[in-house]
């Protein structure tokens, strides 16, 4: 009786030592699964993380492109239609000034009333070279500062193409006024064959500079529809690539912890 109790006594200890056994088996299993299923998540946060950086840099990139065209590249647009239209105003005092002067020069009505039409003609041109320049160098530090905020090569050479453009419009209308001013004396020394000589050539001079002035009007109009385009198309590239790498993030944490569950299945 005493060997049979004995023998009785070793099976249950076998039985509870493997059951222990089988426990600790689970235990390190269910430990293997939750280190691999946080392995799983974090690797997957990190390309969630990845992907959320990406998409603020893209979003910045694009925050700070619409910020340079509609803080400086549109107000550049505007103040060249404020050149273009102080110009033609310009211009109509210039006709007004020579008008006045051609009839004092040749005496016809040298009179008190010519002679305060003729200055005042002449004060509006002045009045208005001052205004025009002031716009230029205000259009000229406009895309300098732009330049220095633009980040998309594509913005930069447009830009740089408006400040080369802007450089070669201040020549042009310094030569012109200058072309003017020489007509002026002309006139009021009564050098009235040479002044008229000049009149003619100012006056292809400046209906070149306003022709080419209402180009580049139309040219920077055109510059910030290319730049407001490029930036949307850019926009909707970025917003495809962050939902892309979004989906195959997710994606693959799903099938990493189907493939996680089948282990533990198969284990079962």
């Amino acid at each position: 009786m005493k060997h049979l109790g004995s023998e009785e006594s070793f099976c249950v200890g076998i039985v509870g030592n493997d059951e222990a056994q089988r426990r600790r088996n689970r235990d390190e299993e269910t430990k293997v699964d939750q280190t691999q299923r946080k392995g799983i998540l974090a690797d997957r946060f990190i390309v969630l993380l990845g992907s959320g950086m990406v998409s603020i840099y893209y979003l910045f990139q694009i925050n700070n492109e619409l910020n340079v065209v509609l803080k400086h590249e549109m107000p550049i647009t505007e103040m060249v239609t404020r050149i273009t239209v102080h110009k033609l105003e310009q211009t109509s005092w210039l006709e007004r000034a020579l008008r006045h002067a051609e009839v004092a020069a040749h005496g016809q009505q040298n009179d008190e009333e010519n002679t305060r039409l003729l200055n005042e003609a002449k004060a509006k041109f002045k009045e208005f070279t001052v205004k025009v320049n002031e716009e230029i160098e205000t259009a000229s530090n406009m895309s300098t500062e732009a330049q220095k905020l633009a980040q998309a090569e594509e913005l930069i050479v447009e830009l740089r193409r408006v400040d080369e453009l802007l450089v070669s419009i201040r020549e042009d209308y310094a030569d012109y006024i200058k072309r003017v001013n020489e007509l002026f004396a002309l006139f009021a020394n009564g050098n009235i064959r040479d002044a008229e000589q000049i009149a003619k050539e100012t006056e292809k001079l400046e209906e070149r500079f306003n022709q080419r002035l209402e180009s580049f009007l139309f040219e920077t109009d055109e510059i910030t529809r290319r730049s407001l385009s490029s930036i949307g198309e850019r926009e909707g590239k970025a917003i495809i690539v962050i939902a892309l790498i979004i989906s195959i993030a997710l994606v693959l944490t799903i099938i990493a912890l189907i493939l996680n569950s089948n282990k533990r299945l198969h284990r079962s």
